[in-house]
């Protein structure tokens, strides 16, 4: 294949994939240059890793699903246009999208493992906070909203109870969470899923090994970004197919979302 690597993390609320530069032909060496990277929106990342035709082919033939499944402009390409009218793919149907299109051309198979990272919108109840809330006193035996009902004052039992199931219903309000959402597919697209890390390409087993060790649970950005290169730097100085330099793309959550972008240096020889 041309080589390469390709490694994602998960932390708190944010995901980190890392990419490596080199592009060969075997052990000899053809060109550095990023590797290909395809960003449908700013809560997604799908990488490639395998023979470099194959890559931008497949880029291509999702970047062309999405514009139609999603009522987008055609063309490849993400970048322009109004965003704030842009229907987003969210990562789990990006990963059943890819899958259906390598399994589709399972005959005459693209020669790629897609990684696909990013942040899966969760839908949660929550119980709504109001500082106003009125409250039942015992000592003074008062009951709040709208008024009180105070010791001495004959009111009717029934409106009692009223007021006091009232004021015990809490309010539930719907928020939106992000997860961290990680998914590595072969060349016919069987998905293997993890909340830890994902990696493929070249230097996939030392990449393994370094993850492993490095990554722990609840990262924030600035951490995960951190870990994240120096576990993958460590794995490409292992491998003579990979390195060249590296870049990571950490995606972090939000009301509109946002992905830093880390250039970073490494041996070339």
């Amino acid at each position: 294949m041309n080589g390469g690597s390709v490694m994602a993390m998960s932390g708190q609320n944010c995901v980190a994939i890392a990419v490596d530069k080199r592009f060969g032909s075997g052990p000899q060496m053809v060109n550095v240059s990023p590797r290909h990277v395809l960003i449908p929106n700013s809560r997604l990342v799908v990488a490639f890793t395998g023979l470099g035709g194959d890559c931008q082919s497949l880029a291509e033939e999702l970047s062309i699903f999405i514009s139609s499944k999603m009522g987008r402009a055609s063309g490849f390409g993400f970048g322009g246009g109004d965003r704030s009218r842009e229907k987003s793919i969210s990562p789990r149907a990006m990963a059943a999208l890819t899958s259906h299109v390598l399994y589709g051309r399972r005959r005459a198979p693209y020669y790629v493992e897609p990684i696909i990272a990013g942040l899966e919108p969760v839908v949660v109840e929550e119980d709504a906070e109001d500082e106003d809330d009125n409250k039942i006193q015992e000592g003074g035996n008062e009951i709040g909203d709208e008024g009180s009902i105070k010791a001495g004052e004959e009111l009717d039992n029934s409106l009692v109870d009223a007021k006091i199931s009232k004021l015990s219903t809490k309010k539930r309000k719907k928020r939106t969470k992000y997860q961290p959402y990680l998914c590595t597919q072969d060349v016919i697209g069987a998905k293997s899923r993890s909340d830890s890390f994902v990696c493929a390409g070249a230097a996939s087993k030392s990449l393994y090994g370094t993850a492993e060790a490095m990554w722990r649970p609840g990262l924030k950005p600035d951490e995960l970004a951190r870990v994240c290169g120096r576990a993958f730097l460590s794995a490409l100085e292992r491998d003579c197919l990979s390195g060249y330099g590296a870049i990571v793309y950490v995606i972090i959550g939000g009301k509109s979302g946002e992905i830093i972008e880390y250039n970073l240096a490494c041996r070339s020889d």
